[in-house]
């Protein structure tokens, strides 16, 4: 009956997967291509599949696992944007999965359950995309519900290789994104001394958390060597360690208040409201009670939140807010669902339970067929799309036709300048976009941003501009056009000023 069960699980989890995956892939591919996040991450793949180094030959500010498991991707199925879409919806996918275990741990009620994953769900609609936070928040709510599920068993004989995953799990994090991965080790730290209620406890979770450093220090020490044997060290620390003091790129919290979203303005202020709340719980429940703590999942909850928070700054635009928040949201209907429990058990009428599950199942009926209308028209929309087939890489996906007509004469520049000796450079945003099609890589210049450029920044940029040969041209936008508010304005200044304009070509006026 046991084993019955578990079967039955599996094969729910599975349909849940392949449904989400659908719904998830179908909301990213009817997307044209537009999006400079999307092609920054998907060259940085394209170029370790390549054959170029991380830091060494290409510009990183964070830890390269990301774009090494897509240059993966590339290699074995095709160098497409599409095939990073496909590993996108994957990790969607995944993070949706694990916040439906992990609600059904912590609610224990499968309507309820269903519900509220749905709704986060649509509510993380439009932050589908290959992008490292990402990564870092599947990784956190794998850790999560591994934490969840040793606080559920409450075992005596203490499983310690779970306790090494969850560390190997943060030392991913760390190999994905070092600021965010580096909370979230210290977190996985935390929650084993936040444990202790005894002396005699001390030596057993001294022991868990040594276990769990052990897990943390593998993929990092694996990453050294990597840096080490490709003498890409001194790279990485001039690009991700001593040139994030160069990025001043910011978005500030309270931008949030006047985002278009009336959601998004709400969060804004119940996402620290919530943190809030569960800290004031958790120390008024270890006052009240002994070992309160002890395999209390508002800890857990509380934690977690505050490892992936980081996420947020120093741009906290509705993206990373959302990705910054995620645990948060996920505490917010734990605590809702707490509350709205409370106030179902004084409810006295007898028919209480048929009602509850009526009006529960219907709610999430109407939510699953409008996910499901909403997933047909995707598909149509992007089974009738004039998708691109003739620009390299960007194949089976809608593009713009200004945007293909402005590759094809930007590029067309580029081949007959380079067929006559010259090498022609774009310091722009949207350099990427230009560059891929022609199966080119500009270590600094497809990634064109401030912080970005390694510790020297604009003005190391300026002085290679300087000692650079004469048949070097530069491509720069018009006056006219606004640049990309991350753009390096020194560096353009300096072109305006200091090299001569001999003409235009597209959005871009031409300098050497």
């Amino acid at each position: 009956m046991e084993n019955l069960k578990k079967i039955l699980k599996y094969k729910k989890e599975i349909l849940l997967f392949c449904f989400v995956f659908i719904s998830i892939f179908f909301t990213i591919v009817v997307k044209p291509i537009a999006d400079l996040d999307e092609l920054w991450n998907y060259n940085a793949a394209r170029a370790i599949s390549m054959g170029l180094k991380p830091y060494k030959d290409i510009s990183m500010i964070t830890t390269p696992l990301l774009p090494i498991i897509a240059s993966v991707f590339l290699k074995v199925i095709a160098n497409e944007v599409i095939v990073t879409r496909i590993l996108a919806s994957l990790i969607g996918t995944t993070i949706i999965l694990y916040i439906y275990k992990i609600f059904s741990k912590l609610l224990k009620e499968e309507n309820i359950t269903l519900i509220a994953t749905t709704l986060i769900g649509i509510l993380f609609r439009n932050i589908y995309a290959l992008d490292y936070n990402l990564l870092v928040v599947l990784l956190a709510l794998t850790i999560l519900y591994s934490e969840i599920k040793i606080h559920e068993k409450d075992e005596k004989q203490i499983n310690y290789f779970k306790h090494l995953l969850i560390g190997l799990l943060a030392g991913l994090a760390f190999c994905t994104k070092q600021s965010t991965g580096a909370i979230l080790s210290m977190c996985v730290l935390l929650v084993p001394v936040l444990e202790i209620n005894n002396k005699e406890e001390i030596k057993e979770k001294f022991k868990i958390a040594l276990t769990r450093i052990l897990g943390i220090i593998i993929p990092i020490c694996i990453f050294i060597v990597y840096l080490i044997l490709t003498q890409s060290y001194m790279d990485f620390i001039n690009y991700a360690v001593l040139g994030i003091s160069t990025f001043t790129n910011k978005i500030p919290y309270k931008e949030l208040f006047y985002d278009d979203e009336l959601v998004i303005k709400l969060l804004a202020v119940v996402v620290p409201v919530t943190i809030l709340i569960l800290g004031i719980k958790i120390i008024i429940n270890s006052i009240k009670q002994k070992n309160a703590i002890k395999g209390n999942n508002l800890i857990l909850l509380f934690v977690y939140s505050i490892s992936i928070i980081i996420t947020m700054y120093p741009i906290t635009d509705n993206v990373h807010f959302l990705e910054g928040s995620a645990i948060t949201i996920i505490s917010l209907i734990y605590l809702i669902f707490l509350v709205g429990n409370l106030l179902y058990n004084k409810i006295l009428y007898n028919k209480k339970k048929f009602l509850y599950k009526v009006i529960s199942f219907l709610f999430w009926l109407i939510l699953l067929v409008v996910i499901i209308l909403f997933d047909i028209k995707n598909i149509m929309k992007y089974t009738k799309a004039e998708k691109n087939m003739e620009i390299n890489h960007y194949r089976n996906i809608e593009i713009q036709s200004y945007l293909k007509e402005r590759i094809h004469v930007v590029d067309d520049f580029i081949i007959k300048e380079e067929a006559e000796g010259k090498k022609v450079y774009i310091l722009d945003a949207e350099a990427v976009g230009y560059m891929i099609p022609l199966d080119k890589y500009n270590k600094n210049y497809d990634l064109f941003l401030k912080g970005n450029l390694g510790k020297d920044g604009e003005e190391g940029e300026i002085a290679k501009i300087q000692n650079r040969e004469e048949n070097t041209v530069y491509l720069i936008r018009n006056a006219s056009i606004s640049l990309n508010w991350q753009t390096p304005k020194k560096v353009i200044e300096y072109i305006r000023e200091n090299l001569q304009k001999i003409g235009q070509v597209s959005m871009y006026d031409i300098y050497e």
